[in-house]
């Protein structure tokens, strides 16, 4: 257990209890000196603490005949020049950034604004495909920074723009497959393609509305001369 004491307005310590007491019985702490561990609600005289009395030594055969020492002997104690405290614990330790300062959330902006993107114009594949891509990258890459919240934050919005960037990729490769396997055919063929795409009982309703629409229409008769 560490000790601290007053001494002449000084505060002194921490010391370990046993040095404590080599001091006092020393006289290098007086009785009427202040002194204070963690436990006490307060700085007391070292005459009153009893952890810190010391015994006093055998008497000599010399000193047989001496009267003792009364206890009036003792110095007063002195008065403390000013009101002392506990000592305070240790100054937290020194953060590489100012304090206060928001959190960076640029990445997992910019990823979230990717992913939506990517996912909204997935029809033009060639372009998304690579959106998608840096969108799914910067937002792992948010999201490890995101390990120091206090500097770095949007750990929801890196998150999010990962998920629509991957849904944006998925997408973007479906119209990129259909733009591959319908590239140079015909209209005829472009149409029974997407025909087959869909469910058999659609199917024959599709074409017969195709068909309708193909259809020739009949000229619009001339207007008789007034």
């Amino acid at each position: 257990m560490n000790w601290y004491y007053a001494k002449n307005g000084a505060q002194h310590g921490p010391v370990a209890l046993e040095d404590m007491k080599s001091r006092v019985s020393m006289g290098e702490i007086s009785p009427g000196d202040l002194a204070w561990r963690e436990g006490m609600a307060d700085w007391m005289p070292v005459s009153t603490i009893a952890e810190l009395k010391v015994e006093p030594p055998p008497a000599r055969s010399s000193d047989a005949g001496m009267p003792p020492q009364s206890p009036a002997s003792y110095d007063a104690p002195a008065p403390a020049p000013e009101p002392y405290r506990p000592p305070t614990s240790a100054p937290a330790a020194h953060t590489p950034y100012p304090v206060g300062q928001a959190p960076s959330q640029g990445l997992a902006i910019a990823s979230l604004v990717c992913g939506i993107v990517s996912l909204i114009g997935c029809c033009a594949w060639f372009i998304m495909i690579p959106v998608g891509l840096i969108a799914i990258v910067l937002g792992f890459i948010a999201l490890a920074k995101a390990k120091d919240p206090a500097r770095f934050g949007g750990k929801g919005m890196a998150r999010t723009g990962i998920i629509t960037g991957f849904l944006g990729l998925i997408l973007s490769g479906i119209f990129a497959y259909f733009a591959v396997q319908l590239q140079g055919l015909p209209p005829e063929e472009v149409q029974e393609k997407i025909i087959n795409w869909f469910p058999a009982e659609m199917r024959e309703e599709m074409r017969r509305e195709m068909e309708k629409n193909q259809a020739p229409k009949p000229p619009v008769a001339p207007t008789p001369a007034p």
